[in-house]
């Protein structure tokens, strides 16, 4: 009797495990779309989700598309599992951040997916965009990937800290299980020296999390290291307790200034969800299976999940982070043993010069190839000087990199091509290229040189044209004669008078001046020397037009790029200074032989440290960038005046 009664109790467990395999198994599936928000500003960036909840054999995940917004992160996945409730279910999400293009309401339409050979679409969403406030966004958010289940989705396994236990403190709790920080492999370095910084979350909280705020990087030029997107949590150990973290942002930096810098901290707004035990099931009545699951051969955690689980009740707390600023002490290169040809390049090079031929008519054109390779602030490297003798033409060279990409320490290449044009016939010697840098392992200069290129050039169809000999008896007056002439009065046919020749030949002496015109307009339409000083004014003018697009767009960056470009331009091009040559000193000495001072000068060098300031240490001033504006503006038009007089 005892055995049968032992028989039927496993026959029942055994039929109650296959009823919660089914009903696990038979769980809706579902296709949700959700955005962190339904109106937004135009300058506001906002996240939407796709969501597939218990799908097997997803063979095809398509997105909608965004036609009327811009994608400014994404696509970002997620999957995983989340329990609820005592239910359990598989989630796989697409992710992503979008800023609106107009101003309007918008349907986003559902992705489509294909699940188990059927094709399926999640519900479309509204978006309704107002106008803005004037100050763009400074960084668009973000996301970094939610450590918990979605919809509610239960405490996971690794994160059970998130339970908050009966008078704890939530502020306290927070502070301790969620932080930043900033790792940096150098704090004292010198000038165009390289240092790292990476920027870390660290979490022992189930918690969605965005980026809202990046350092500037004043003073420093930036180079970011790609990450793995979405980013991917490691383990590490604090005084041995185990933190997820995830790296938020790794960057090289490169000094500009000497000095105290300093790195700006991130934030991070997280939404943490906290669970608070109520209190378990009201179990007063008796239960008639409460014998048979008091059996010592059930006492098993999945039974206690499902029959035994407390109930509970979520809270989600918003917890706004920042991490602390780091001083960079930067010393100045070292002025003792500066090489001449010494141009700013930090770091371990080396350098390699070739000439495309050693022999060549005057028709053709000669390109001498100098290639910079290394490790440093390769992307800061300048053009390296090359003198060419005076029987050679130079123009600016051409510049191409070749970075390796997401190398630590930066590693690379950048080249530069110099086009020279013989004028001479004859043996001419192109001196040898010189390349100059500081290594900071051995804290001293370094200089590289190529070898002499020696150049033999012919000469071509191009023949220099002569000058002309006014010297003394090479040219004589004819002498007159102060005699009585005879006149006599006589007729003659038209057609040999001399003014039927003079009428003949007009037409071709009119043909000859229209031909001799054309000439020179073209010769002065090719020479390129003289339409960029002629027109230098409209073109600097042009730039400043696009300048004042990016000023009515906020865009900090590109205004001051573009009100840069347009100064150095129109002096380059006014002046007749080749843009690799450029240099204030070299622009002084111009304006100052043509009795240009005063006012125009000290505002014009003014203007350009102001813009290289800004762009070295970006920060949005509507004010300052109209005032700069303004000022290019000015400065270009008077500079244009007083050199035409």
């Amino acid at each position: 009797m005892k055995d049968r009664f032992s028989i039927r109790k496993y026959i029942f467990s055994v039929l109650c495990c296959l009823g919660l395999v089914v009903c696990a198994s038979a769980q809706d599936l579902r296709f949700t779309t959700s955005v962190s928000s339904n109106s937004v500003t135009l300058d506001e960036a906002f996240q939407i989700q796709f969501m597939l909840e218990n799908g097997t054999n997803i063979t095809s995940f398509t997105p909608p598309s965004f036609k009327d917004f811009e994608v400014l992160q994404g696509p970002s996945q997620m999957q995983g599992q989340s329990i609820f409730n005592g239910r359990r279910s598989e989630y796989f999400a697409l992710n992503y951040v979008l800023q609106p293009k107009h101003v309007g309401n918008f349907t986003i339409p559902g992705a489509q997916a294909r699940v188990n050979g059927n094709v399926i679409k999640s519900n479309p969403v509204l978006i309704e965009v107002r106008k803005g406030n004037t100050q763009a966004q400074q960084q668009p958010q973000q996301a970094i990937p939610q450590h918990r289940g979605q919809n509610g989705g239960g405490i996971s396994e690794d994160l059970s800290d998130g339970i908050l236990k009966k008078g704890e403190d939530i502020t306290e709790k927070l502070r301790k299980n969620i932080f930043l920080k900033v790792d940096v492999d150098k704090t004292n370095l010198y000038e165009g020296d390289q240092l790292t910084a990476t920027y870390k979350l660290y979490t022992r909280l189930p918690t969605n999390s965005s980026v809202t705020k990046v350092p500037a990087f004043k003073g420093f030029s930036a180079k970011d290291i790609e990450l793995p997107n979405p980013p991917q949590a490691t383990e590490e150990r604090i005084n041995g307790i185990p933190y997820k973290v995830f790296t938020i942002r790794k960057t090289l930096l490169f000094p500009l200034q000497s000095g105290t810098l300093e790195l700006d901290p991130v934030e991070v707004d997280n939404q943490v969800r906290l669970v608070k035990l109520v209190g378990k099931r009201n179990r007063g009545a008796r239960d008639p299976f409460e014998e048979f699951f008091n059996d010592p051969a059930f006492k098993d955690p999945f039974f206690d999940d499902f029959f035994n689980r407390p109930e509970v009740e979520y809270q989600d707390v918003p917890y706004k982070i920042q991490s602390n600023p780091i001083k960079i002490n930067v010393k100045p290169l070292p002025v003792e043993g500066r090489p001449l040809s010494y141009n700013g390049a930090v770091g371990s090079f080396k350098m390699s010069a070739v000439v495309d031929k050693n022999t060549l008519s005057t028709d053709d054109a000669l390109t001498l190839k100098v290639t910079i390779t290394g490790h440093g602030n390769v992307n800061l490297l300048n053009a390296p000087k090359v003198d060419v003798p005076s029987g050679f033409e130079k123009y600016d060279p051409k510049m191409t990199d070749d970075i390796e990409k997401n190398s630590n320490p930066l590693s690379g290449s950048r080249t530069f091509e110099y086009v020279l044009m013989p004028q001479e016939a004859g043996k001419h010697t192109i001196p040898a290229v010189e390349f100059s840098y500081f290594d900071p392992e051995a804290n001293s200069y370094k200089t590289l040189r190529s070898e002499a290129f020696v150049i033999d050039i012919t000469q071509g169809k191009r023949i220099k044209e002569d000058k002309h000999d006014f010297s003394t008896g090479r040219n004589e007056l004819v002498k007159i004669d102060g005699g009585i002439q005879q006149w006599s009065k006589r007729s003659t046919w038209f057609i040999l008078s001399p003014w039927f020749y003079a009428l003949l030949i007009l037409p071709l002496l009119i043909a000859g001046a229209v031909i001799f015109y054309k000439r020179r307009k073209d010769y002065n339409t090719t020479n390129a020397a003289l339409l960029k000083h002629r027109y230098a004014n409209k073109v600097a003018l042009k730039r400043l037009e696009l300048a004042a697009r990016y000023l009515k767009e906020g865009k900090d960056k590109a205004f001051y790029e573009e009100t840069s470009r347009a100064v150095w331009g129109y002096l380059s091009h006014k002046l007749k200074i080749p843009f690799a040559d450029l240099s204030k000193q070299l622009i002084q000495d111009k304006l100052a032989a043509r009795h240009i001072n005063g006012t125009n000068t000290s505002d014009l060098f003014e203007l350009i440290d102001n813009c290289e300031l800004a762009l070295y240490a970006p920060g949005h001033n509507d004010d300052k960038m109209q005032g700069t504006y303004s000022k290019a503006v000015t400065i270009i038009t008077n500079l244009e005046d007083a050199l035409k007089n």
